[in-house]
């Protein structure tokens, strides 16, 4: 005879953890439900392609938090939301979709959207800076000055959380680069330069510390993806 399974197994942890999700998704997305369909589906979209959840367990319990190029404010309500001690600040130069993430504030202090460049911003001492699949969309030679003013933002053993598609596995970089040109180029959904710019987890490295990151840690977070997603955890 084989035991019984105790309970609290590895099947109810699983449940717990996907129920746990789904709760935090759907209480995020109601703070959109005032929104054009178009932009709800955006944000749902968004949520599916990217490891949020992994990258919220990067992030402190409390203390402040910028995110630089928030979009539609997904990652910050997922932050503001899961995290009620933290307050967060999210920037975007983008007006149109400033003014979707102000719309799901609905009267919440601890979470801010600004429509403003991050050398513009004059607010300081963050706990922790998150820039979220930005950098494909600006030239390369302008990611070190971008990471370096980021990294400035952070107090002393701030910690800046960085996503990127990387270039490997090839056959996952080429299908989220033909999503991108989809994207960008042809349903105009994203605002960028029409030339991406990527790099391997070697070269981001380097032009992290050349920023003023005095650690670098890398960690694949594309298992069950179609996209090559890597975390930088960049240390001031």
């Amino acid at each position: 005879m084989h035991p019984t399974p105790p309970p609290g197994g590895k099947v109810d942890s699983v449940v717990r953890i996907l129920t746990g999700r789904f709760a935090l998704l759907a209480a995020v997305l109601r703070l959109y439900g005032g929104s054009p369909i178009a932009e709800r589906a955006h944000v749902l979209i968004r949520w599916l392609l990217c490891p949020m959840t992994k990258l919220l367990a990067r992030l402190p319990a409390e203390g402040r938090l910028l995110e630089i190029g928030c979009g539609h404010g997904l990652f910050s309500n997922l932050a503001s939301v899961s995290r009620p001690r933290l307050r967060v600040l999210g920037i975007d130069p983008a007006q149109g979709k400033i003014g979707f993430a102000r719309q799901s504030i609905q009267g919440r202090s601890e979470v801010e959207f600004r429509c403003v460049r991050v050398e513009d911003l004059p607010d300081e001492d963050f706990d922790a800076v998150a820039i979220l699949d930005v950098l494909y969309l600006i030239p390369k030679d302008e990611w070190r000055p971008l990471l370096a003013r980021s990294l400035a933002k952070l107090r002393p053993g701030g910690k800046l959380v960085l996503k990127e598609n990387s270039l490997h596995p090839a056959w996952k970089f080429h299908i989220a680069r033909f999503q991108e040109v989809l994207a960008v180029r042809v349903l105009k959904i994203t605002e960028g330069s029409s030339r991406f710019a990527f790099a391997d987890e070697v070269e981001m490295v380097g032009i992290l510390k050349e920023a003023g990151a005095r650690e670098v840690i890398v960690t694949k977070i594309d298992r069950g993806h179609w996209y090559p997603h890597t975390l930088y955890g960049a240390f001031r």
